[in-house]
């Protein structure tokens, strides 16, 4: 297991009559035993956040290792029935959101501290701008008669397939301390000029490849 800085979070806000409160109870039990089940799973809290005579608002932060995982979850057939039901039986609100930081999520799940999005993103175009340069005359090669919209879907799909699991990660452990302000002012130089180096290596080497379109 994770520990808490590295699990995906979901939020959930329901909105409950009081008259339906031991339903409630019961019907969210149910739910963190079916969760508990799935792969992944971490933990499943449940607060009371506001009372008032005429409803009851409560907060639960569902946890799991993955996004994937989580999804899969949410997405569950049983788990939709059982949450219409009570839905259209009790009046129940449910509405929730996920924990999303962008594509931070993307990174090592070494990264323990926040990072600005802006260095984010630097690490997306690191992976992203060689992967999408090497997987576009490949694919064309591959496959001279498909659409170009056939090959752009593909390509997308099989970059952010790449990025998202394997180059992203693998790029922010080497850059950890950088990404996370753990670094004096040369070092942070360092990084940066590194960064910029293999931008122009990158550049250079794309625009000198005969089958990139190069001359």
């Amino acid at each position: 297991m994770k520990d808490e800085a590295g699990v995906f979070e979901y939020h959930f806000e329901q909105h409950i009559d009081p008259k339906y409160l031991d339903r409630y109870y019961r019907f969210s039990d149910r739910m963190k035993q079916m969760a508990s089940q799935r792969e992944g799973f971490v933990s499943l809290e449940r607060q009371l956040i506001e009372q008032r005579p005429d409803q009851c608002v409560f907060r639960t932060t569902m946890r799991f290792n993955h996004p994937q995982q989580c999804m899969s979850w949410l997405d569950d057939p049983e788990r939709r029935r059982l949450l219409l039901q009570e839905e259209e039986e009790t009046g129940f609100q449910f509405k929730g959101r996920a924990n999303w930081i962008g594509y931070g999520r993307w990174l090592s799940g070494r990264i323990r501290r926040p990072v600005p999005t802006w260095k984010v993103n630097l690490m997306v175009l690191l992976t992203l701008y060689p992967t999408a340069m090497l997987l576009t005359p490949i694919l064309h090669g591959l496959f001279p008669k498909a659409s170009g919209a056939t090959l752009m879907l593909v390509s997308n799909t099989l970059c952010v397939a790449a990025t998202s699991w394997l180059l992203v990660p693998s790029v922010s452990r080497a850059y950890r301390r950088w990404l996370e302000g753990d670094t004096n002012a040369l070092q942070t130089l360092a990084a940066l000029a590194s960064l910029v180096g293999v931008f122009v290596v990158m550049w250079w080497g794309f625009s000198h490849l005969a089958f990139t379109g190069g001359r």
